[in-house]
């Protein structure tokens, strides 16, 4: 047993590497959610102040362009999770799996890599397609990034389009027709005193 501490000090090491780096990915995940929901808290500030701009011939509104910005840090989080520290966690999964294989050669059974490996994948049904980590990955940031290009189509040519045909529409001012509330006084002659005859 104390012969094999050593390499059981390093499986543990592993194991903590993989907790860290699949922490990681979860905290770019949390910032995701939490910078889209800020573009989508300025982009509700622009409806309430309903300014619409003319881009390449159309109307449309502010707040559709500032949500439909939201998508570009997106990508920039779904580059760095999926392609930077998912990369990083598939090479500890991987470590994690040969210090486990050495391990059982050495009579000890640890199946936690191969576990996990085994119990990600979820089957789609009518497909036969097992989505792995990658993929369920790609759908989450997809899921966002559609959304956010559908509530910015909607704000920016649906919501305001009302705004832009008022801002078009030339302002229109009736006349009041005046009224004569009281005649003028008619003039009276004086009338003749015996002293005029």
């Amino acid at each position: 047993m104390a012969e094999h501490s050593g390499q059981i000090e390093i499986w543990k090491k592993i194991i903590d590497v993989q907790q860290h780096f699949n922490d990681l990915e979860l905290r770019i995940r949390n910032f995701a959610l939490v910078v889209t929901g800020a573009f989508l808290g300025i982009g509700g500030y622009a409806v309430k102040d309903g300014g619409v701009i003319k881009l390449l011939g159309l109307h449309v509104s502010i707040a559709g362009i500032v949500v439909v910005f939201a998508v570009f840090p997106l990508f920039a989080f779904y580059f760095m999770d999926r392609f930077w520290y998912h990369r990083l966690l598939d090479g500890a999964v991987a470590a994690g799996v040969e210090a486990e294989t050495e391990l059982k050669s050495l009579g000890y059974k640890v199946d936690l890599g191969t576990k996990i490996s085994q119990a990600s994948p979820i089957k789609i049904p009518f497909f036969g397609w097992n989505m792995r980590s990658k993929n369920k990955m790609d759908l989450f940031y997809g899921i966002l990034i559609v959304s956010l290009l559908g509530i910015s189509a909607v704000l920016g040519f649906g919501l305001n389009a009302q705004n832009a045909q008022n801002a078009q529409a030339p302002e229109v001012k009736m006349q009041v027709p005046r009224t004569i509330t009281s005649a003028a006084p008619a003039k009276v002659s004086p009338t003749p005193t015996a002293a005029q005859h």
